[in-house]
């Protein structure tokens, strides 16, 4: 396994609306901005934001305007950047429309891909108990389930999977956890992990706190978001080498502003 490292964030909610609850809109767009420099300074060879790229609840055309804003920032990333939907991009503009600008690959909202040795998975949380897609104005953002159509296709793409080593991303938690934050029927999507016979982990968003769990031998990492606080980033470097995948952990109201080191995974 050839060793790299990628870019991770979370929960960047931009949007031109005043700050709410401890959340600065207006500010995502200077700080995404100081994420993208430092990814390209260290020259990570991709990114992932795992979710929750705006935020304006139930106002398609206000959710463009901030698509419009923030796009050109993302961009700013010299290299492949991997995006996740989370209930409040969803809760204005349509996935579909999203999938497109996003340019996920094959045009699914949920997609897989390697990279030099290690499978990557993206899943897409955002659907009611009808496993019907969430729509502008039409969802609850603490009512998440993986639908099962969307659980098969999981179970299929790990069991073809030619490396041992996964990364599983999703923006709802799939923690062991009695919380809203939690997609409701994580633990079948849990069990799918744990039968699949790989080395896996799991990175997540949407809880802005940030968390950390194992259950049976798998980790759930949750990041900090980018959206709270008026100056405070947080953003990680996941280094994958033959030995296993660390995390430095940046945030500017910890540790003086330097990284924090976290194993993620070990394997042989």
């Amino acid at each position: 396994m050839e060793p790299f490292s990628f870019g991770l964030l979370a929960d960047i909610q931009y949007a031109d609306r005043p700050m709410r609850m401890g959340r600065y809109y207006r500010n995502a767009l200077g700080k995404t901005r100081q994420c993208m420099d430092k990814f390209n300074g260290m020259s990570v060879d991709f990114c992932v934001h795992l979710g929750d790229l705006i935020d304006w609840p139930d106002r398609p055309d206000k959710g463009r305007e901030a698509l419009a804003a923030i796009m050109p920032v993302m961009r700013e990333f010299r290299g492949p950047m991997y995006y996740l939907l989370g209930n409040h991009d969803v809760d204005s503009v349509p996935s579909a429309e999203l999938a497109a600008l996003f340019e996920m690959p094959g045009g699914q909202t949920w997609y897989s891909f390697d990279h030099k040795g290690v499978h990557f998975v993206a899943l897409d949380c955002n659907f009611n108990a009808q496993g019907i897609p969430y729509q502008p104005e039409a969802n609850k953002w603490d009512e998440c389930y993986l639908p099962h159509p969307q659980l098969r296709w999981l179970e299929a793409d790990l069991a073809a999977a030619q490396s041992d080593v996964v990364v599983l991303m999703v923006h709802a938690l799939l923690d062991d956890l009695e919380d809203p934050h939690v997609i409701k029927n994580a633990p079948e999507v849990r069990r799918t992990l744990e039968n699949c016979n790989k080395s896996v982990v799991v990175l997540q968003g949407h809880m802005h706190t940030g968390h950390e769990s194992v259950k049976n031998g798998i980790g759930y990492h949750t990041l900090r978001s980018i959206v709270d606080g008026r100056t405070r980033t947080c953003y990680w470097v996941v280094e994958v080498g033959p030995g296993g995948i660390t995390a430095a952990v940046y945030d500017s109201t910890r540790n003086n502003g330097r990284p924090t080191r976290r194993v993620l995974l070990e394997y042989e």
